[in-house]
C-alpha cells in the first residue's frame, strides 16, 4: 500500500512561520512513518524532520503542483496562489493564515481571505483556534483527487477584458 502524502506549504515570503511548523511537528502523525510528508518551509527553520518525508526551503512551481496533485492532505498558509492551486485539485486542506500579530506577515490579508472560505474540504485554523489533530484513518478514507478542474472565472475575465479594451 502506498503511504498517503501530507504536503505542508508555508509560502515563499521572508517571514518565518514558526507557528505553523510547531503545529505540525507536535502532531503525533508527524512522527508516524505510516505517512509521507513533504514540508516546504520558506523562511521557517525546521529543526525536526518528519519520521518519513522531506523538508525543503523552496521548490519550483511545477514541483509544487505535482505534490498538490498527489497529496491526500495539504496544510497551507492562506495565500491566494496556494488557495487557487487547492481549488484546482479539489484538495482537502487545513489553511493557517499568517498574521501580523505573530510577525508572520506585514498585514492580515490572509485573514481576510480565510474569512471568505466556505468549503467542506477546507478547514481554517484562525489565530485563537487549536490546530486539529490529524487522523490517519480519515486521511486514508479521503479520495485523492488528482485531475485538475478549470477554476477560471470566465465572467470576471470578460468584464476585465471589457474594461481594459472598452
Amino acid at each position: 500500500m502506498v503511504k498517503p502524502l501530507i504536503l505542508v506549504t508555508m509560502g515563499t515570503n521572508d517571514y518565518p512561520f514558526t507557528r505553523l511548523y510547531n503545529y505540525i511537528k507536535n502532531d503525533p502523525l508527524y512522527n508516524d512513518s505510516r505517512c509521507d510528508w513533504f514540508v516546504q518551509t520558506g523562511s521557517c527553520t525546521a529543526d525536526q524532520p518528519p519520521a518519513s518525508g522531506v523538508v525543503e526551503t523552496l521548490i519550483p512551481r511545477t514541483d509544487m503542483e505535482d505534490l498538490v496533485r498527489r497529496s491526500a492532505l495539504v496544510i497551507s498558509h492562506c495565500g491566494i496562489g496556494s488557495l487557487n492551486l487547492m481549488l484546482k485539485y479539489r484538495k482537502r486542506v487545513i489553511f493557517v493564515p499568517r498574521v501580523a500579530e505573530h510577525k508572520e506577515f506585514s498585514d492580515d490579508h490572509q485573514l481576510q481571505i480565510a474569512a471568505e472560505l466556505k468549503n467542506s474540504r477546507m478547514h481554517v485554523v484562525f489565530p485563537n483556534d487549536e490546530f486539529p489533530s490529524l487522523d490517519y484513518h480519515q486521511i486514508l478514507k479521503d479520495n485523492v483527487l488528482s485531475e485538475p478542474v478549470d477554476i477560471t472565472n470566465y465572467e470576471l475575465a470578460r468584464i476585465v477584458n471589457l474594461k481594459l479594451t472598452g
